[in-house]
């Protein structure tokens, strides 16, 4: 149990404490991204449950989706609204700034893959969204809602 508890010889641990301060300066002196100018993703917690339709009327397989919203300090008061599990979720974000009171409804397109269509123009502030299951234009499937779903983000 003695030799657990031994002193270490040597500089190995002050040599690693000394350079934590190095690396700091290199990493500003160099120029690497700062985490605040990177994009930032918010997945909506409660994820929208619905139930989907074809042209039938006929049910179909039962949906469960969050949405993601993406925000880019290089585009304040946007959003981009992305599917999470799938890029196929046909929903409509119903959203609101409380910091402004604006608030609009957002249509998704047949998938949610990152484009300009995916994104709305909510205003800086503190968003808070409910999310439906919707058919979007176009799509031939009519999802109904069951459960909604929802979250909140904050736009830069």
């Amino acid at each position: 149990m003695g030799a657990c508890l031994a002193p270490h010889s040597g500089i190995g641990g002050a040599a690693a404490v000394a350079a934590i301060p190095v690396a700091f300066v290199v990493s500003f002196s160099t120029g690497l991204p700062t985490a605040g100018a990177a994009s930032t993703d918010t997945v909506l917690p409660v994820p929208v449950v619905g139930l989907a339709t074809g042209p039938t009327g006929l049910p179909g397989p039962l949906l469960a989706h969050h949405v993601t919203a993406r925000t880019d300090p290089a585009a304040p008061g946007t959003t981009a609204f992305l599917g999470t599990e799938t890029p196929y979720c046909i929903c409509v974000v119903h959203w609101r700034n409380l910091t402004t009171g604006s608030a609009g409804v957002w249509h998704s397109t047949y998938a949610f893959a990152p484009g300009p269509a995916h994104v709305a123009q909510t205003g800086s502030g503190v968003l808070i969204a409910a999310v439906t299951a919707g058919g979007a234009p176009g799509y031939p499937l009519t999802p109904a809602t069951l459960l909604p779903g929802g979250g909140t983000w904050t736009v830069p």
